[in-house]
């Protein structure tokens, strides 16, 4: 991850401690999960949460520049529900505004190509399909976190 985040409770939490704009990334190091999941813990500066949260390839994930989600993954944005990805996606309505407290998992169908969300244990549905048509490796992914935003993997 960038210097701006930092990983504890065994690299688990992932906490923004510095900058004033949306930026840091940070890529998991498990390939192609079934699923994941993320509990949104501490409540950000700015009043809602500006993380995104979904899958990414190693290759041209930048962990310092903010812009992963319209050119390097496929996400799903904290702060307003919409679904951004290197495909194109750009703000598509998927869900609604997410809190401190909420758990997020993320499902990876790897034979389809798709990937789905649960919102504390809600079934979302797909949220896109035809990912990853380059064979690559996907990892955790979580890009764009405001000041003082910290989030845990819990599985």
């Amino acid at each position: 991850c960038c210097s701006t985040i930092t990983l504890t409770g065994n690299n688990l939490i992932a906490t923004r401690i510095s900058g004033n704009h949306i930026s840091g990334g940070v890529l998991g190091t498990i390939p192609n999960p079934k699923s994941f999941k993320v509990q949104l813990l501490a409540s950000p500066t700015y009043g809602s949460f500006y993380t995104m949260i979904g899958l990414a390839p190693k290759q041209n994930f930048q962990i310092y520049n903010g812009i992963n989600y319209n050119t390097c993954g496929w996400y799903l944005h904290c702060a307003n529900g919409c679904l951004y990805s290197q495909n194109g996606d750009g703000g598509r309505r998927y869900g609604t505004t997410l809190q401190a407290g909420q758990i997020i998992e993320v499902q990876y169908d790897e034979k389809n190509k798709r990937i789905s969300y649960k919102i504390d244990g809600i079934d979302r549905g797909v949220a896109f399909e035809n990912v990853n048509n380059q064979k690559l490796d996907l990892f955790p992914a979580f890009d764009n976190m405001y000041q003082n935003e910290s989030i845990q993997l819990i599985k």
